[in-house]
């Protein structure tokens, strides 16, 4: 390749070089003289590199870098290196960009000092830093409001904790305070019921013991529902028996039927589980429930249980208690919130239906707890459907019913459970020496005329350090006690103070809490306290007749093991 070709091929590529530069690049001379510039400074500077050829670089800048510029060309002479500096330059419509100017001194220039001068747009520079310096200080605030945020949820989960601590604490007290006086109110009802002859005074005092049971189930409702709110309410899943808890529900609910004229009716349909894996004592609730309100609200007709089963898919197998009435019915716009507590079908003053409202939203609570859904279709005057839909697995047996329907009007007798039949009679508690503590003279008087009637020998005591003394008594004397009966909330020395110091002594007597506390963790409180079981008052003769035998069945064994630990 020739000289002059290789002239012309660099000279080429300078031009391309140029006409791609994103950068300004102008020669100029020592005065500030443009000579050249690359089209760059169209798009820059608004001048074309026609307009601009001959222009003094002191023109296009702002008054305040005139100074600098001229400061960088003598550095730039002086030093014969580069000099860099910053200027503001003044586009042709008037308005100004900051740019970094990086000066070069051409050697052998045909015409004294000439330059070649970079100019880099700095502004989109700073646009970005400015864009990041702004994303941090967003980041900055973010992270502050999220610690707030943080801080504000804890002291909010705080707040509820404690709430929910205060509310567990209230009632655990009001249930105490209720129970307490309960406990003698129905069982002294009871007792008088038993020594009464006269039919007027036998129904006076069945009056007494009914709206008893219908306060206690009032406040049963309103702790449940509580419990179920805090987490506290307690699940004891086992295989239970639909037919029978069914063949209960009825047999319960039978002489209010009977007495408002109402076919009691059940419908099992061709094939049932035999057992499914759920809380039978909790559906128990929820069909009671559902078949008292269908008795209440029916006033003519019938109340119907439907038992049947369908498949969801090849492995899911759902059990469905349908509650069937002719009664009332429930409108359209009350059927939207049957399920909120405190609300009924019909809430204006004169209804002649009365309760709380508070059955259907605890069923449904249960319903969900258990793993099922509680729905429900009602017609006004023509009846209501209840269904309770429950998973029973896909490993069951089954009971084939044929289709058979019950009409249990003129049925006298359903046939008892094991449970039933134990509790059937007096007492089948064993012969034994029994401490009871109870703070309370008329819950000790009530008691013990319990015990007593389970041929049991009873001493009694008013607080814990009081039946320390009579345990510590008893034990010199050779006279030990076979079981104790503790009451938890008491004056001078609690029930979980005295049982706690009774284990410390290595002492194997059985304790039986009873409370009025029944919450879970008043419960769990009692069991860590080392009592070996618990009651929550009011407790009913059969109820305690049936623990007390429980213990005492063990009686041999548990003095050998008395006797051991005392001589030691």
């Amino acid at each position: 390749m020739s000289s002059r070709q290789t002239a012309y091929c660099k000279n080429y590529f300078s031009q391309q070089i140029l006409k791609f530069c994103v950068d300004v690049v102008i020669t100029m001379t020592e005065e500030g003289r443009i000579l050249m510039a690359s089209p760059s400074i169209e798009s820059a500077w608004g001048w074309n590199t026609e307009e601009i050829s001959g222009k003094n670089i002191y023109e296009l800048l702002t008054e305040a870098s005139r100074k600098p510029c001229l400061h960088c060309i003598s550095e730039c002479v002086v030093s014969g290196n580069s000099a860099v500096c910053e200027l503001v330059v003044k586009r042709k419509d008037q308005s100004c960009s900051l740019f970094e100017l990086i000066l070069h001194q051409l050697e052998d220039s045909c015409e004294g000092s000439q330059f070649i001068g970079i100019f880099r747009d700095k502004s989109e520079r700073f646009r970005l830093q400015d864009q990041q310096t702004e994303y941090l200080e967003r980041l900055k605030l973010t992270r502050r409001e999220l610690k707030r945020k943080e801080f504000e949820l804890k002291s909010a989960l705080n707040m509820v904790e404690q709430a929910n601590q205060v509310k567990n604490e209230f009632l655990s007290n009001m249930s105490h305070e209720i129970r307490t006086p309960m406990t003698a109110i129905i069982g002294y009802s009871e007792v008088l019921k038993e020594s009464v002859i006269q039919a007027e005074q036998h129904d006076l005092i069945e009056t007494i013991q009914r709206n008893g049971d219908h306060l206690l189930q009032v406040i049963n409702d309103i702790l449940d529902i509580s419990k179920i709110e805090l987490g506290q309410c307690e699940l004891k899943t086992e295989a239970c028996f639909p037919l029978q808890i069914v063949q209960e529900v009825i047999a319960l609910h039978r002489p209010k039927a009977v007495q408002k004229g109402l076919r009691l009716l059940t419908n099992i349909h061709e094939s049932i589980p035999e057992t499914i894996q759920s809380d039978p004592i909790r559906l128990k609730q929820v069909l009671n429930n559902l078949v008292s309100n269908a008795v209440k609200f029916t006033n003519n007709g019938f109340v119907r249980i439907e038992i049947r089963t369908f498949n969801r898919s090849n492995f899911e197998r759902l059990l469905q208690f349908n509650v069937a009435d002719t009664g009332i019915g429930i409108s359209k716009d009350n059927l939207k919130r049957i399920f909120d507590p405190f609300t009924q079908a019909d809430s204006s003053m004169s209804r002649p239906y009365s309760g709380t409202g508070l059955g259907l939203t605890l069923s449904q609570k249960l319903v969900q707890l258990l793993g099922g859904k509680l729905s429900v279709q009602s017609t006004v005057n023509q009846g209501s459907i209840f269904s309770v839909t429950l998973n029973a697995g896909n490993k069951t047996s089954e009971i084939q019913q044929s289709g058979r329907r019950l009409d249990l009007d003129n049925q006298k007798t359903l046939s008892l459970t094991s449970t039933d039949a134990r509790r059937g009679g007096n007492s089948t508690a064993e012969k034994g020496r029994v401490l009871l503590v109870d703070d309370t003279q008329e819950i000790r008087t009530l008691f013990s005329y319990m015990l007593a009637k389970m041929q049991l020998e009873v001493v009694t005591a008013s607080n814990g350090r009081e039946a320390i003394e009579k345990i510590q008594q008893a034990e010199g004397q050779g006279e030990l006690y076979d079981l104790i009966l503790m009451d938890m909330q008491m004056p001078v020395m609690d029930g979980y103070e005295a049982t706690r110091f009774l284990r410390s002594q290595n002492n194997p007597i059985p304790v039986i809490a009873i409370t009025a506390h029944t919450l879970i963790t008043d419960r769990e409180k009692c069991i860590a306290a080392g009592c070996s079981d618990y009651l929550g008052k009011p407790v009913k003769f059969n109820v305690l007749s049936e623990m007390v035998s429980r213990y005492l069945t063990a009686l041999p064994e548990l003095q050998n093991t008395t006797e051991t630990a005392s001589s030691r």
